[in-house]
């Protein structure tokens, strides 16, 4: 049985990831919030919950630190937290820039610097960091969001090699339009409807992790065929 951590994973694609995987697997999830921990615990009682932001690097190691003591070696990571942010730049506060570079880049790079190490010491693991196809395109709405992407996107590309060397992969993982609550907690009212459903995200994910041990999958993406 494998130890997944999944940041994010109290809510939408996240919390799809988490049921689908702890059938088989014990699931480790990351939440922000202890409440939405604790909610969580209840409806996947599986589940392993810690609460961490993930902005703050010592939080990282320490609840890192503390999951390697009592979980054992981790064998997965899953960088799935992610905010969303649209407007016009110049409509977006320094804080809404700063949080939203901090949850989509920042977070995901603190993670895999404080797991690198344990795998490390096991000459293995897999990463997978869960992008978006913004990583890729551009619009004229969610300007910062689709830099927080795009950097994500130049260091997947920049640490695969580097980590392969060790055993370690990486995945790029990139969903197109999906239906979850994501622009909801922005305060934005978009209709999801036509999105990609996010058990069948969730079903990617597991076809990514459950590749035979030297299979690098570097970029792996998805979309609904409506939205090609």
């Amino acid at each position: 049985m494998r130890n997944i951590i999944i940041t994010g994973g109290n809510d939408g694609l996240g919390k799809a990831i988490a049921e689908l995987l702890s059938k088989k697997d014990n699931v480790i999830i990351i939440s922000k919030k202890y409440d939405n921990a604790m909610r969580i615990s209840k409806e996947i009682p599986n589940a392993e919950c810690y609460t961490c932001d993930i902005t703050k690097p010592d939080e990282v190691n320490d609840t890192i630190k503390t999951i390697i003591e009592k979980q054992g070696d981790i064998d997965i990571l899953i960088n799935n937290a992610g905010v969303w942010l649209a407007g016009d730049l110049t409509e977006n506060t320094y804080e809404q820039i700063s949080n939203c570079i901090d949850v989509n880049t920042k977070g995901p790079i603190y993670m895999t610097k404080a797991i690198l190490p344990n795998m490390y010491e096991q000459g293995k693991g897999l990463i997978v960091n869960v992008c978006s196809q913004a990583s890729f395109d551009s619009d004229d709405f969610s300007t910062v969001y689709n830099a927080s992407k795009w950097a994500m996107r130049g260091f997947n590309r920049s640490i695969q090699k580097n980590v392969s060397k060790k055993g370690i992969k990486v995945t790029g993982f990139y969903p197109g339009f999906m239906q979850t609550n994501i622009f909801e907690k922005a305060g934005n009212d978009y209709d999801t409807s036509t999105g990609l459903e996010v058990e069948k995200v969730a079903k990617a994910i597991e076809f990514i992790i459950n590749c035979d041990e030297d299979v690098i999958i570097p970029e792996f993406g998805i979309k609904d065929i409506e939205n090609y």
